[in-house]
């Protein structure tokens, strides 16, 4: 079986998504009968290629095509052109897309070469639920999302509960969550002593994650210590005295080993898919304070393994409620349960392999 993996948004969540399940895939292929393919866009800020090679199983055979972002008539032409010659000569029989701009690149590229119900879409945060978008974007959006499927034929693979929900108004859908290894996280978390309570999150600096949001909450809690673990385009809104910026982490264990060094682990996002960062958080047994939009809310169970808030005041009485030991450890440990039950990768992706042999 020949599996093909096309990739515009080489970065952040979606960088670690694909990655490791191109290593799955590969190295718990017994019988040897997978053949895995990645086709993907090195122009992410974040996409580290020196890394990469390391991280990836050299049996999954590389394409790099320049691929960007934003829609472009002339260089998207181009990426059709070279991903179309791409997949003739692998003539695969399953093409799984990550990202709104992979599903109608990659859609387009495997027409009459791979069968309809053989083209698969992880959207990974639908883009019609951005909010620093137009509306007629929105709809655009969203017209895109109910005529490719039609047109072309797929299934979306929904990364979580609500993204299903709404996946399913789409077109074909099936839910198959996000996972994440838990074997590094349980060997290396430590419980934290932090004098003063610390809290923090993993992302870039720019307007889905809403840093200004973080600063404000940082000032609200001057007593409480803050950390943002990445870098990005919007640094000049972090302003708080009691804020550190780390800067971008390159691999998996030194990020985790930050992750643990916090007490409370935040995300205010305005959209997300599903988000990698809280599950690695999970792993590593962090209690979670949430935004409560798509793709974080499937990962707190409120007063379970954390919280879910609407408002910056709700968000400070749940910090607050947190203040005490014993409920963050008890919650730590839920964190773990919940990731392990639901969000396991090593599940996950075997269903995921069953869907593409099914």
């Amino acid at each position: 079986m020949k599996i093909v993996h096309f990739v515009e948004a080489f970065g952040g969540g979606v960088y670690t998504y694909v990655k490791d399940l191109c290593n799955f895939l590969v190295e718990n292929d017994v019988t040897e009968s997978l053949q895995v393919h990645l086709i993907y866009s090195p122009n992410r800020e974040e996409f580290n290629k020196d890394l990469f090679i390391k991280e990836i199983n050299p049996k999954i055979k590389l394409y790099e095509i320049d691929m960007i972002r934003n829609i472009n008539i002339s260089i998207d032409y181009k990426v059709l052109k070279q991903t179309r010659l791409i997949l003739k000569k692998i003539q695969p029989d399953v093409i799984h897309l990550h990202s709104a701009k992979a599903t109608v690149l990659g859609r387009i590229s495997a027409y009459n070469i791979v069968q309809k119900n053989k083209i698969f879409y992880s959207p990974h945060g639908y883009s019609f639920v951005q909010q620093n978008i137009s509306s007629p974007k929105k709809i655009i959006f969203k017209i895109i999302e109910k005529t490719m499927p039609l047109l072309v034929g797929g299934i979306t693979v929904a990364s979580g509960d609500t993204e299903y929900e709404l996946s399913k108004k789409y077109g074909k859908a099936v839910l198959i969550r996000n996972g994440v290894d838990l074997e590094l996280p349980n060997n290396l978390y430590k419980k934290p002593h932090n004098e003063t309570l610390t809290i923090g999150t993993v992302g870039r600096l720019c307007p889905q994650k809403n840093p200004s949001f973080f600063n404000d909450l940082a000032l609200n809690l001057p007593h409480y210590k803050f950390i943002w673990i990445g870098n990005g385009d919007l640094i000049n809104e972090i302003t708080a005295p009691n804020i550190e910026v780390t800067g971008w982490i390159s691999s998996r264990e030194e990020l985790l080993k930050k992750i643990n060094q916090l007490d409370i682990y935040t995300q205010v996002s305005l959209w997300e898919g599903l988000p990698i960062s809280i599950l690695e958080a999970m792993a590593i047994r962090k209690p979670l304070v949430v935004s409560n939009v798509i793709g974080n809310r499937d990962t707190v169970k409120n007063n379970f393994n954390g919280y879910t808030f609407n408002s910056i005041t709700e968000a400070i009485e749940s910090f607050k409620k947190l203040e005490n030991l014993t409920l963050r450890e008890e919650f730590s440990e839920n964190s773990y349960l919940f990731c392990d039950a639901d969000f396991n990768k090593s599940k996950n992706f075997l269903k995921l392999l069953d869907l593409y042999k099914s």
